[in-house]
C-alpha cells in the first residue's frame, strides 16, 4: 500500500484558486476515482477568448512537484497578467492527483500516464486531459516535468510551425545563465543537442505517445516538455521553468495566432 506524502491535493488546489481573480474560469471537468478517494479534475482558463492560446500542464508524474510549484508561482505572483492582452491561458495544474498526494510517478493503478496518450481506452486522467486538446487549437503547449537522473536542465520540443524549433534554442541560451544545462549527446537514450531533444521519431511511428505527442498529433503549433533537475533546490527549478515559459510565450507573441 502506498504511503501518503505531506502533499494534500485539495488544499493545494485551493491555494491556487485563492490566488486568482474573479475573471478566471474554473472548471471541474471530471473526477478521478481511486480505492479511497474521489479527486476532482480541474481546468483553469485565464484571458478566455483571447486570440493566442496556451496550455500549461503539470503533475502528470506525481513525484515531480516542481511543475505544480511553478504554476503556483506563475499565478500567485501575477506573472500571467503580462500575457492576458493576447493570450488565453489554459492550465491543468495536476493531472495525477493520486500520485501527487503519494509522491508517486504512477497513478493509483500503477500506470505511467505519460505513456498512454495513444491508447483508445486510457485511464481517466488521460481521457480528461485529452478532452482539453482540440485540433489546431493551441499555439503552444508547455508540460512541466523534472528529472531525478539529470544534472542539468533540458527540454523536448516538436513543432508544426516553420522555424518553431528556434524556441528551444532561445530557452536554453537564456537558462544557461542561471542553471546547469544537460549537454549529453544522448538523454534518455534519445539524441540531444545542447540540451534539446527534437530528433524524435515521426509521430505515426511511435509505439506510444506522451501528452506532448498527442498535442503534436492534434496539430498544436508548438509542443514543449520542460525538464528541470530534481537534485537542485525547488526555488531554482521553479525559477528556471518560469523563465523558460516566458521565453517561449514571448517568442510566439511576435507570431500570428493559429486560425
Amino acid at each position: 500500500m502506498d504511503t501518503p506524502s505531506q502533499r494534500n491535493y485539495l488544499q493545494s488546489i485551493n491555494r491556487l484558486i485563492n490566488s486568482l481573480n474573479a475573471n478566471t474560469k474554473i472548471y471541474t471537468i471530471g473526477h478521478i476515482e481511486t480505492t479511497n478517494k474521489r479527486y476532482p479534475f480541474y481546468k483553469f482558463i485565464l484571458g478566455k477568448d483571447n486570440p493566442r492560446r496556451l496550455l500549461i500542464s503539470a503533475g502528470i508524474h506525481g513525484d515531480e512537484p516542481s511543475g505544480f510549484e511553478t504554476i503556483c508561482s506563475f499565478l500567485e505572483s501575477g506573472r500571467y497578467q503580462t500575457y492576458l492582452d493576447e493570450w488565453e491561458i489554459t492550465i491543468l495544474p495536476c493531472i495525477n492527483p493520486y500520485g501527487f498526494e503519494y509522491n508517486k510517478r504512477e497513478n493509483n493503478d500503477n500506470k505511467d500516464l505519460n505513456r498512454l496518450f495513444k491508447e483508445l481506452l486510457p485511464p481517466s486522467e488521460v481521457q480528461l486531459a485529452k478532452t482539453i486538446i482540440k485540433p489546431s487549437y493551441f499555439d503552444l503547449t508547455i508540460e512541466l516535468h523534472e528529472d531525478c537522473d539529470s544534472e542539468g536542465y533540458y527540454l523536448f520540443q516538436k513543432s508544426n510551425n516553420p522555424n518553431g524549433l528556434k524556441i528551444g534554442i532561445k530557452i536554453i541560451k537564456t537558462l544557461q545563465k542561471i542553471i546547469p544545462i544537460n549537454l549529453n549527446k544522448s538523454i534518455d537514450t534519445m539524441p540531444a543537442e545542447h540540451g534539446i531533444i527534437h530528433r524524435l521519431k515521426n509521430i505515426e511511428d511511435m509505439e506510444w505517445w506522451p501528452m506532448a505527442g498527442y498535442s503534436f498529433a492534434m496539430q498544436s503549433g508548438h509542443c514543449l516538455t520542460l525538464e528541470s533537475p530534481t537534485q537542485l533546490a525547488m526555488s531554482t527549478r521553479v525559477k528556471s521553468h518560469l523563465l523558460a515559459m516566458d521565453q517561449a510565450i514571448m517568442y510566439l507573441s511576435t507570431k500570428p495566432p493559429i486560425n
